[in-house]
């Protein structure tokens, strides 16, 4: 089992409602389980834990610990998973991780040229293709997942842009996550992502109610979203970050 892996996932006609896009290249993760890297996030995960807010903000709704300790720790996983990652390739001149209390940082993750980028992940129960290429049966018109963007609601009128979008899937169902951690390795899938522009360009854009569910949102409000369909790949997402920023990546992606 490779540690990092290129996966194109095909649109085969198993879903009933899909999307046209055919097919989707993805950036597989396998993280051994018992490595210093994952022992490191854990810990880091365990010793935030107790400081953090277990009600939903904007609602009295109280999160269960076990739900907030899965939301804490594959946050963190899936930031660092994309911050070791973006090192792996560009050199750790490049990046810069902002110190954190939470997995919900402001800024997950920063370049040297000073742009920002927010990482978003979530569990999938259906398979990875539902996630990619399904509609939602309830609006044909949206997909059920989606780069999600900055939000707003009563007590925020906007939030900040971020300069990039990165999203990481979990192939699981969420109350089920930690059982990822009992395989030799656990496997995330970086499906690439969406910048700034595409963020304000109403030809990708969608705005969705959200409600915090399987890991996507922590705060009930309304978010500007691109429908995974129309986000750049994890090709296309590396392929444009090193060509807006200047950076020299060190392996060629495409041919993983």
């Amino acid at each position: 089992m490779k540690q990092v892996q290129l996966i194109t996932v095909e649109n085969s006609g198993k879903l009933i409602n899909t999307i046209d896009r055919k097919t989707f290249t993805c950036l597989e993760l396998n993280i051994p389980n018992n490595g210093d890297w994952m022992r490191r996030i854990s810990a880091y995960a365990d010793a935030i834990l107790g400081s953090l807010n277990r009600g939903q903000a904007n609602t009295s709704t109280q999160r269960s610990m076990s739900i907030v300790e899965i939301d804490n720790l594959s946050g963190l996983i899936a930031e660092n998973a994309c911050d070791t990652i973006l090192r792996w390739q560009f050199g750790d001149n490049s990046i810069i991780k902002p110190s954190s209390e939470s997995s919900l940082n402001q800024i997950d993750i920063q370049l040297a040229t000073g742009k920002t980028i927010e990482v978003r992940s979530s569990c999938v129960r259906n398979g990875i293709d539902f996630a990619l290429f399904a509609k939602d049966t309830n609006n044909r018109d949206q997909q059920y997942f989606d780069v999600i963007g900055p939000y707003s609601n009563e007590y925020k009128p906007i939030e900040h842009l971020k300069d990039y979008y990165m999203r990481v899937l979990y192939w699981c169902e969420k109350r089920n996550y930690m059982k990822l951690l009992e395989k030799p390795a656990l496997q995330l899938f970086i499906t690439g992502g969406a910048t700034k522009a595409m963020m304000c360009d109403p030809n990708y854009y969608q705005n969705k109610h959200l409600i915090p569910a399987g890991g996507q949102v922590q705060v009930e409000s309304d978010y500007r979203v691109i429908p995974l369909g129309k986000s750049l790949d994890a090709v296309q997402f590396f392929e444009l970050l090193a060509e807006e920023n200047r950076l020299i990546g060190r392996h060629d992606i495409s041919k993983l």
